[in-house]
C-alpha cells in the first residue's frame, strides 16, 4: 500500500469495507469486521516514522506491520481552500463493535 510521497506521509488508505484479512504466505492471520462501514491501512512503516521523516531516506521499514482502522477519516484539501464541510470529520461520540478472529490455524 506504500505510495512514495514526495514528502513521508500516512498512505494506502482503503475506503467503505465490511471486513479485512491479513494473513502470512501460509494463510494464517487475523480477520476484522466491524458492525459498519470502516476504513483501514496497513505499512511497513511506524506512524512515528512517517511523521518524523522529511524525506524519503529518512523511512526504515520495520519488522512489524502498522495497521490503523478509522471509523471516518476527514478529506484532503490545501492550505489555500481548505476541507469541503461535506468532508470534514467532527469530533463527537462514535459507537463500533468490532470483530477480531483468527484465520488458518
Amino acid at each position: 500500500m506504500y505510495e512514495p510521497y514526495l514528502i513521508p506521509q500516512d498512505h494506502g488508505l482503503r475506503t467503505d469495507n465490511r471486513w479485512v484479512r491479513m494473513t502470512d504466505s501460509s494463510g494464517r492471520g487475523v480477520e476484522l469486521r466491524c458492525d459498519r462501514l470502516f476504513n483501514f491501512n496497513v505499512s511497513e512503516y511506524s506512524l512515528e516514522n512517517l511523521t518524523r521523516a522529511a524525506y524519503q531516506y529518512q523511512l526504515h521499514r520495520s519488522d512489524k506491520i502498522t495497521f490503523c482502522l478509522d471509523y471516518a477519516t476527514s478529506g484532503v484539501g490545501c492550505t489555500a481552500n481548505g476541507i469541503s464541510a461535506g468532508y470534514r470529520v467532527y469530533p463527537e461520540v462514535y459507537d463500533r463493535t468490532v470483530f477480531i478472529r483468527p484465520v488458518g490455524r
